[in-house]
């Protein structure tokens, strides 16, 4: 069967990094906030008797506009969609012949390509989007035919902190649950977020989206209330990158003391369900990466202040970068800015927060 799903691009309203944990990991804070820029993910699988995990099929499909992909995200098992079926189909009971018969009559077959663009083509403004084929056929990992195909259709950089690898293993994981339903071996919520925070620490959060608060390294999740529709614009340089360990390390955070709080994080917890207009978040917006990783990155300096002059009402990193986003007045603003930023050679999209 064919069947496919979104995967969004995230922003933290907060991000607020505590210490560092005794396995490794930072203790974090944030509120993090969906958005209507996305991937797309259409997965090819045979009914469950037939799938081996090591043996798949990869393509990205990138939008013309966005950075280069194929150096930058792997197609064979290092990719966390690879990885989200060879861990889902390990942890999933063995169905009955049955079941394998009331699956195999309902099957489905779409084009990957045709349904992945419908998926994502009205879920964000991007300058330029017709799309070409980049990524090539992932290893296979073993002999004889693929066992099973994705295909992404990739809109979100990579190294932006914006969370697209993350949720693109997410939505692999709901889709491969939708599957296993159909064979009577889907897994509990519990188990699929247990098996999405081993996967990563923003994994779990695209699971169900929306606003939620994140603590722990990412995995602990409380839904929040969830704002008005603002616009923003997402801005990077398209040579830019910023691997997330190294941006932790320019934090220099020694071990982590309960007795911290995340000050700005709790700040907008409690003054959530009071917001009603752009200029009553911007004071809200908090990133810890914002002055380390400008110091250290010219570029991103520069592009801060174009957004700024460009009158945006507060800008910040997207995670740990490199993409910066712009709260904007209205969706017309949000416009002009990025098509500002898009003739001076720069990656630019509106979005708003879903």
């Amino acid at each position: 069967m064919t069947i496919e799903g979104r995967a969004p691009a995230k922003l933290n309203l907060t991000l607020e990094v505590l210490g560092r944990r005794a396995d490794g990991y930072h203790e974090v804070a944030s509120v993090m906030y969906t958005l209507s820029l996305c991937d797309a993910l259409t997965l090819e699988l045979p009914p469950p008797e037939r799938l081996d995990p090591a043996r798949g099929e990869f393509h990205i499909v990138e939008a013309s506009d966005s950075p280069p992909l194929r150096d930058a995200i792997p197609t064979d098992s290092r990719n966390l969609v690879w990885q989200a079926v060879a861990r889902f189909v390990a942890l999933t009971p063995s169905p009955s012949p049955a079941a394998w018969e009331r699956g195999d009559a309902r099957q489905h077959f779409w084009s990957a390509e045709a349904s992945a663009s419908a998926a994502c083509g009205s879920s964000a403004s991007a300058l330029h989007i017709p799309l070409s084929r980049v990524g090539g056929e992932g290893d296979t990992g073993g002999e004889g035919n693929p066992s099973w195909h994705a295909t992404l259709l990739k809109r979100i950089p990579s190294q932006a902190g914006l969370g697209g690898g993350s949720s693109d293993a997410a939505c692999a994981l709901r889709l491969l649950n939708q599957w296993a339903a159909r064979y009577e071996r889907a897994l509990s919520d519990d188990a699929l977020h247990t098996l999405a925070s081993e996967l990563g620490a923003d994994v779990a959060f695209f699971l169900n989206g929306g606003c939620a608060l994140a603590t722990g390294k990412g995995e602990r999740l409380q839904p929040l209330p969830t704002l008005p529709p603002f616009w923003w614009v997402l801005a990077k340089p398209y040579g830019a990158g910023v691997p997330t360990g190294w941006a932790y390390a320019q934090l220099g955070r020694g071990a982590h003391n309960p007795a911290v709080r995340a000050e700005h994080t709790e700040r907008l917890v409690r003054l959530l369900p009071t917001i009603r207009t752009p200029h009553d978040l911007a004071p809200l917006l908090h990133n810890d990466f914002d002055a380390p990783i400008l110091q250290a990155i010219p570029a991103l300096a520069e592009l801060r202040m174009l957004l700024e002059q460009g009158g945006a009402l507060r800008v910040i990193l997207c995670g740990s970068g490199a993409a910066q986003v712009a709260l904007c007045e209205s969706e017309n603003h949000a416009k002009t800015l990025a098509k500002t930023l898009f003739r001076q050679n720069y990656w630019a999209v509106w979005v708003r927060n879903t």
